[in-house]
């Protein structure tokens, strides 16, 4: 047997030529059904935890119970037990109202929507947007109510409210570390049973954001003044963070050029240096890779300029040879007619 389903379809008969005085209910065709328990209440809320219940008869698998001519109004509910003795939730509340009484107006049953809340946010984030819990009466009366909650990352507005209305449910992430949290939200009717909604807040690390790598992390050319431009050279670039690395590519001299302005991941940029007719000496320019969602990074690039082209080393003779070319010394020689 299903043990926490209440029993539904309880019929009550009023005692009169209008009204009789017969519980009846609509039968448990579950295998292991055993049969019923009749309770009753003197005053409402009647449930089984409200301490206002007594157990009135314990019943087979009959479906009606004569409760007889109370000369009160009292109030009934029923259970079901199976043959281990475990019993069900309870079933709706029906109440007999004596011959010549008004019947009780039914009290007040309040309604919360949606039954549970879910929150999500970034760890170190802004918090995220409120939801709102709609309150209303499905039973008579007007019923007033309060709203409690039980987590200190958990808020709401308003405190306290009358028949329908809103409960704004707000979340502060403050310094909370990634994780799942949970809390409940409590709506507590005057004569009525309390609605918990139960809350879930997720915290989520931060995602590591892409981070450009960039190797050599300095470039220098030669060139000879009139000549031919030097050999060019590769800046490799690589994502040392995480997602995905869109970067750019960008110099600030006139004789550098690059040979692609912007990529996505790992990529090569080949480096051209030209001096032109740039006059002897040392010029200083920069590349700069930026990436979206990150920092750029700035490498310095250096173009030197010489009059000629650097000749061979002179070479240097043997420890203790002379420098200078050995003299013929004392040789004759004799020319023969």
């Amino acid at each position: 047997m299903v043990w926490v389903r209440a029993i539904a379809g309880v019929l009550m008969l009023w005692c009169s030529a209008a009204w009789g005085t017969t519980l009846s209910w609509n039968s448990n065709n579950e295998s292991d059904l055993a049969g019923y328990h009749v309770y009753r209440c003197t005053q409402l809320p009647c449930t089984r935890t409200s301490g206002t219940a007594s157990s009135l008869a314990t019943l087979g698998t009959a479906t009606s119970f004569d409760i007889g001519t109370p000369a009160v109004t009292q109030h009934y509910f029923i259970t079901a037990y199976d043959f281990a003795n475990n019993e069900s939730a309870g079933s709706g509340v029906a109440t007999f109202t004596p011959v010549g009484s008004t019947p009780p107006a039914a009290p007040p049953a309040i309604s919360a929507s949606p039954t549970s809340l879910s929150f999500k946010a970034t760890q170190g984030g802004a918090n995220p947007a409120t939801q709102s819990i709609s309150v209303s009466n499905l039973g008579g009366g007007t019923a007033s109510w309060s709203v409690s909650h039980d987590a200190t990352w958990l808020g709401h507005t308003p405190n306290t409210n009358a028949g329908t209305g809103t409960v704004t449910i707000s979340i502060t992430i403050g310094t909370m570390t990634a994780g799942t949290y949970s809390g409940q939200v409590t709506v507590w009717p005057a004569g009525a049973n309390p609605v918990t909604v139960p809350v879930t807040f997720t915290v989520v690390t931060a995602p590591v954001p892409p981070a450009i790598g960039a190797s050599p992390t300095s470039l220098s050319f030669t060139a000879t003044k009139g000549g031919a431009a030097p050999a060019t050279k590769n800046l490799n670039i690589s994502n040392t963070g995480g997602g995905t690395l869109n970067w750019t590519a960008s110099d600030n001299a006139t004789w550098l050029t690059l040979s692609r302005a912007s990529g996505t991941g790992n990529g090569v940029v080949t480096v051209s240096a030209v001096a032109g007719a740039a006059a002897v000496g040392t010029y200083n320019g920069s590349i700069t890779l930026s990436v979206v969602g990150g920092s750029s990074v700035t490498l310095p690039v250096t173009l030197t300029v010489v009059a000629t082209a650097p000749g061979p080393p002179p070479i240097t003779p043997p420890l203790g040879a002379s420098a200078t070319p050995p003299s013929p010394g004392g040789l004759t020689i004799n020319f023969m007619n």
